[in-house]
């Protein structure tokens, strides 16, 4: 046996190494796959709910839940916006944290105040106007319910 031949014999060696690569490279990137598909959580969604909003006065609205998930009304939670006249506002739901779950048939009515800090002012409309109600969910900040109303 010549161990000179044998060593200098270099025919298999490119096959070898493209057949090596080829085999790292797709094990890399099914890894990459795999990683970016299973390591996802499952999304998160607002809960989905049928809220009627319709005014009850010139300076409250209230709020009825005809069907679907338990909102919590809780400043942390869910966000009430008001708009009229070109202006958003923050609805205050502090007088909600006593009892925040808003289930199937309850309703409730809500001063159209906003709170900023310190002070409170409340948003009275006149008769005749018009004005938008959304409410957010806060953690995934999508729309629970949206209406326009007129005072």
């Amino acid at each position: 046996m010549d161990l000179k031949k044998i060593f200098s014999n270099d025919k298999a060696v490119s096959p070898v190494i493209g057949v090596v690569l080829m085999v790292a490279i797709t094990v890399i990137l099914a890894a990459a796959i795999g990683s970016s598909v299973f390591g996802q959580g499952p999304s998160e969604s607002a809960p989905q709910a049928n809220i009627n909003i319709v005014t009850s006065g010139v300076d409250s609205i209230k709020l009825e839940h005809l069907g679907g998930d338990t909102v919590i009304l809780y400043p942390n939670t869910t966000k009430i916006m008001f708009a009229a006249d070109g202006q958003s506002y923050e609805l205050d739901t502090s007088a909600f944290e006593s009892d925040p779950t808003f289930d199937v048939g309850m309703t409730k009515i809500l001063l159209l105040t906003t709170e900023d800090g310190n002070s409170s002012a409340t948003l009275t409309q006149t008769s005749g106007e018009f004005a938008t109600v959304k409410i957010v969910d806060v953690k995934t900040k999508q729309l629970i319910a949206d209406k326009e109303l007129r005072f």
